[in-house]
């Protein structure tokens, strides 16, 4: 790592301009390379998670012993890494509760205060080089710890970064900072030693951007940084500091006019923005959606209406799954979207262990003593294990699916 203020200097002073969006999809490395996602809503039918996942579903009860329930907290990010789980609790003990992959509570990073190594408020983190690196910190730094919690050292930046991702195709960081004038950028990334500083995706005022959190519009999948963002059509990766378009959505007379939304962005009634929002934008990709190597998902609604988006990019087949998916897998619970994602390959959510095991008992009531023991032995003995453990807790079980390869 550089010496003090080597990162603050770079990245206010030394940039290059990339190119904008409108320059980049007319390339012939963009257009040779797009994928284009046509999605007819007349098309929607009921999903089974068997059409998406592998078999196995795995449960995992996050034992917190200090008392302290992760409940009714919202927790925006849960990563793997090795045999480790990092939870981010932003908006309630501000700090990242660590745990082995039992589910056995092992530390916490919070380092909570105004002074030298502490940190008032945090919007992400990465784990890199085996170290944990916090962005988006009030006041506004960054932050190395280890990857048992212990501070290593820090770093002040001009910018407040709502979200980072390193890309290991092309050895560079990627910081996603929201934009509201023409001059402005959303994205800055430097190489590993922190120099090289490109500025990428400038604001364009004929888009509406919302506010929505910056968290979920830079992911990282097979080594490469993805971007998408909320009530727009593309999604693009990342290649030395650029960002091509790869994919992109064809939603034909389902389509909404960017026009359309920034007038309701801008009318001063908040209850009419409010119901257009809520019950009439259409919404392209929301702030729930992965992408891997083999497969795109996205969460969108239509007047009111809950859709999931699944992109199979082996055969180019996009699937539109309408409402809850049919969890042919285990019988459990049936789930309506993919909140977390866990690590390249896996997604899920999570639920209360209080909760997990109600479900169990009406799986009990449904299948009868004879039924409910057969099933124990067989497709539900994962998900009974975690819903008897967890039973009389508030803190969340995991649930987690592989998606195919």
């Amino acid at each position: 790592m550089k010496q003090p203020y080597l990162i603050l200097l770079v990245l206010i002073c030394s940039f290059f301009i990339s190119c904008s969006s409108g320059d980049q999809a007319t390339s012939d490395q963009s257009i040779d390379g797009l994928e284009i996602i046509k999605v007819d809503l007349s098309e929607a039918r009921a999903g089974k998670l068997s059409e998406f996942f592998e078999p196995e579903i795995e449960y995992i009860w996050l034992k917190d012993d200090s008392g302290n329930g992760l409940i009714g907290r919202d927790i925006p990010q849960i990563f793997f890494h090795e045999d480790r789980i990092y939870v981010l609790e932003i908006f309630g003990c501000k700090c990242i509760q660590i745990f082995d992959r039992s589910g056995k509570y092992l530390n916490k990073i919070r380092s909570y205060g105004e002074g030298p190594g502490e940190y008032l408020d945090f919007d992400d983190a990465i784990i890199r080089n085996d170290e944990i690196m916090l962005v988006g910190i009030f006041p506004r730094k960054m932050m190395w710890f280890s990857l048992e919690g212990k501070f290593l050292r820090e770093q002040k930046v001009p910018d407040q970064f709502g979200s980072v991702a390193f890309s290991d195709s092309d050895k560079r960081y990627y910081f996603y900072s929201s934009a509201f004038a023409q001059d402005e950028f959303f994205i800055k990334s430097v190489n590993e030693t922190f120099e090289d500083t490109v500025k990428a995706i400038p604001f364009d005022p004929e888009l509406y951007y919302g506010m929505y959190s910056d968290r979920s519009n830079l992911q990282n999948s097979n080594g490469r940084v993805y971007l998408s963002r909320p009530f727009q059509d593309t999604i693009y990766y990342t290649d030395q500091g650029q960002f091509i378009p790869k994919l992109i959505f064809d939603f034909g007379k389902y389509g909404q006019s960017q026009d359309e939304l920034k007038r309701i962005d801008e009318d001063p009634d908040m209850l009419k923005q409010m119901d257009f929002f809520n019950n009439r934008a259409k919404l392209y990709l929301g702030t729930i959606w992965y992408v891997t190597e083999n497969q795109l998902y996205a969460k969108m609604s239509y007047e009111k209406e809950s859709y999931n988006i699944f992109f199979t990019r082996d055969d180019q087949k996009p699937h539109v799954i309408k409402g809850e998916f049919i969890n042919d897998l285990n019988e459990s619970l049936h789930i309506s979207s993919f909140y977390h994602q866990f690590s390249d390959g896996k997604t899920g959510s999570t639920i209360p262990g209080k909760e997990l095991f109600k479900l169990l008992q009406k799986k009990k009531a449904e299948l009868g003593q004879d039924g409910f023991e057969e099933y124990l032995r067989g497709k539900g003995k994962n998900f009974a294990q975690a819903a008897f453990a967890a039973k009389d807790s508030e803190n969340p079980v995991l649930i987690v699916y592989t998606i195919k390869k």
